[in-house]
């Protein structure tokens, strides 16, 4: 609480503070990823700062949970949690300033996790783009800090991106943002069932005894749409006078949910997800499989490389 205030007077609207209300125990699947992550945040806990990674690409898909997982981890470790928020600005130097500030007092109150949503398009390149190299001089900054050993377990970050492709290599390489681990839709029938029961409690619903019915995981919902479904029960229950959401409920908001279409930019998403993956067991069964297939890799960037011809088009 003392860094968390600190931190706001020292980079007032610069950084933002995030307090997770969750720990890992609240994330449903990704099983081998949230063992890696567990066993980060207790070492980093006790003090073994040597054994944590630099920091963290949470890649996948739209939905998968991206930001609801990095808060989890925050929430595991037990120290602060900022996001930055807009610190540009349109007078010439006072964006590296601002910047600057912000990187002096993380270093100094460290150690803390930095999330970075939507990383491939808030950290830029190393290229110039018409600002004067600022958006140069600015990736340049973090990218230092980011490799600087000396805060290892001190400066976490966590880069979110549905498009790690995007991100320039110097940022994802190993001694910055080392550990690539992809997300993925639930696919096993129990898996989908967590992931309606943890919606529930997160959004303190009471379910009924068997008001789960059975959810093919043909359907591929997203976190975000069982969460969406959860809701929409909850109205149905609410309009008939009820506490609790009966099986009633949940198939109505099952009938009426219509998923969203975007079907060939999901699979590019998840391909790019796989592509990136640093650690074989972070993948489900069936990508692993390809994964390790003779020219499994190739075959995989070749259909990649054919959706986004599609999707340009």
């Amino acid at each position: 609480e003392l860094k968390n205030e600190i931190i706001e007077r020292e980079c007032q609207g610069l950084v933002e503070f995030v307090e997770p209300g969750h720990t890992l125990d609240m994330v449903v699947g990704h099983a081998e990823a949230k063992r890696r992550l567990q066993e980060d945040a207790q070492w980093i806990g006790q003090g073994q700062l040597d054994t944590a990674p630099m920091g963290y690409l949470i890649c996948g898909p739209v939905g998968t949970g991206k930001t609801f997982l990095a808060e989890c981890y925050a929430g595991s470790i037990g120290i602060p949690c900022a996001t930055l928020k807009n610190f540009r600005s349109k007078y010439v130097g006072e964006t590296e300033g601002n910047l600057q500030k912000v990187l002096s007092v993380l270093r100094w109150l460290g150690p803390v996790v930095v999330v970075i949503d939507e990383a491939d398009a808030a950290l830029g390149t190393r290229q110039a783009e018409g600002d004067s190299g600022t958006s140069a001089r600015v990736f340049s900054m973090i990218a230092r800090q980011m490799g600087d050993t000396r805060y290892r377990g001190k400066i976490i970050w966590m880069l979110l991106t549905s498009r790690p492709e995007l991100l320039p290599i110097d940022l994802k390489r190993q001694g910055r943002a080392e550990v690539h681990i992809p997300l993925f839709y639930p696919i096993e029938e129990d898996e989908v069932r967590s992931m309606f029961e943890v919606m529930a409690r997160k959004n303190k619903i009471t379910l009924a005894e068997g008001a789960l019915p059975a959810v093919s995981p043909d359907r591929r919902l997203t976190g975000a749409d069982i969460e969406s479904i959860v809701l929409g029960a909850k109205r149905q229950a609410m309009s008939g006078g009820r506490k609790e959401l009966t099986r009633a409920d949940v198939e109505f908001a099952l009938g009426e949910f219509i998923p969203s279409s975007q079907g060939l930019q999901k699979e590019l998403q998840e391909m790019a997800a796989v592509l990136e993956c640093t650690q074989v067991s972070f993948l489900p069964p069936h990508w692993r499989e390809k994964v390790l297939e003779p020219d499994g890799r190739a075959r995989l960037q070749e259909r990649m490389t054919a959706v986004r011809q599609i999707l340009e088009e």
